[in-house]
């Protein structure tokens, strides 16, 4: 059987240990488990979830669902403030993004990543036969864009595509829309700026889908809306790129149950600005409290989670400590500009002390 020659010199993406993973090596309960490792919500959206299996019953699991989603299109279009006609369904960001890299990218295309990011913006550009090329970020201010090297960058190679995350992850950084907006009008190649985390920070670059053809926004319900396993995200382009994008995407990749489940979660966004709100108050005091560690140095964070770098001690030993206590979170030592760094998701304040405490005692 061939295998193609693009995954010879791959590095694939770095699965997550499972619950059942973390509960064995800590020897406690599943339910006891603290994931703080996957910048998602701690609260389950249980009214939500209430009103879906009142509604249940009456859905068509039989037929495949409407294929241009047009009900849950419409909600979208309400929360984003655009046209129906620049909206694409996607079944989480990840698709997302691989829609966008099938639409825009050929064989040995090249596209540029600012870095350190999301590793999948890396991952499905190598795998459509993309050649990567990172523009590392700078040092001052901590994990900015680095936009005169990104604008060059893709200017030198052609580039087709170029990828951004904003806020970025893992960094927390967030480049302001006015420099996201120059380089948009500089280049000729796809913009893609990845809005996971929007609503942790509120600013958006969506005023400038209109005005360029050239930009794509991805936005999930993953994270701040709580829908991480329901899978719904979504692309923000101008109509004509969005036309396109439609000749890629797959015609049926979110089921009846989900789409219902998203239309509820719109339909009650004051729900979602309120877990909003007690995060980024978690946030702040997390933040305050691994800054009094003398070992750990955070970095600030516009997202649902904080960048931190051990002083002192190794990353890899922090991260087995942790484990053992049942509390996840994710070490990235060995990413570029990241040796001894960790990334904590801000959860409940509950499972936020407990990390707190446990990561106290075994740094200071």
């Amino acid at each position: 059987m061939k295998i193609r020659a693009v995954f010879d010199r791959f590095s694939p993406y770095e699965w997550e240990m499972s619950p059942e993973e973390i509960a064995k090596v800590a020897k406690i309960p599943v339910g006891d488990v603290i994931r703080l490792d996957t910048n998602t919500s701690p609260f389950i959206p249980e009214k939500w979830l209430r009103t879906l299996s009142k509604d249940v019953h009456k859905l068509p699991v039989n037929q495949y669902p409407d294929t241009r989603y047009t009900e849950l299109t419409r909600y979208i279009s309400r929360y984003c403030g655009v046209k129906d006609e620049n909206i694409i369904v996607a079944s989480g960001a990840d698709e997302a993004i691989d829609i966008i890299i099938k639409t825009i990218v050929d064989y040995d295309d090249k596209v540029v990543l600012s870095t350190p990011s999301y590793p999948m913006f890396r991952i499905a550009s190598q795998i459509a036969g993309g050649k990567t090329i990172n523009v590392p970020r700078r040092n001052s201010p901590p994990f900015a864009d680095d936009v005169d090297g990104i604008i060059h960058t893709s200017k030198e190679n052609r580039a087709s595509a170029v990828f951004l995350c904003n806020p970025n992850n893992p960094t927390g950084t967030f480049l302001e829309i006015d420099q996201i907006r120059r380089i948009v009008e500089e280049l000729d190649c796809g913009v893609v700026v990845d809005e996971a985390y929007f609503e942790y920070c509120g600013k958006t670059a969506i005023k400038l889908i209109n005005e360029h053809p050239n930009l794509f926004i991805i936005r999930t319900l993953s994270k701040a809306f709580s829908l991480a396993g329901a899978r719904i995200a979504y692309i923000l382009a101008n109509e004509e790129t969005a036309n396109k994008l439609n000749y890629v995407r797959p015609p049926n990749s979110l089921s009846v149950i989900s789409i219902r489940l998203g239309i509820i979660a719109l339909s009650d966004v004051r729900q979602v600005n309120r877990w909003v709100k007690y995060i980024l108050k978690e946030r702040d005091r997390c933040f305050k409290a691994l800054s009094s560690m003398r070992n750990v140095k955070p970095y600030p964070s516009v997202a649902n989670f904080i960048l931190f770098r051990l002083l002192k001690g190794n990353s890899e030993e922090v991260y087995r400590q942790l484990l053992t206590k049942g509390i996840s979170i994710r070490n990235l030592n060995g990413v570029e500009m990241l040796d001894n760094c960790m990334r904590v998701t801000i959860g409940s304040k509950k499972q936020n002390n407990r990390f707190l405490s446990e990561l106290k005692r075994i740094v200071d």
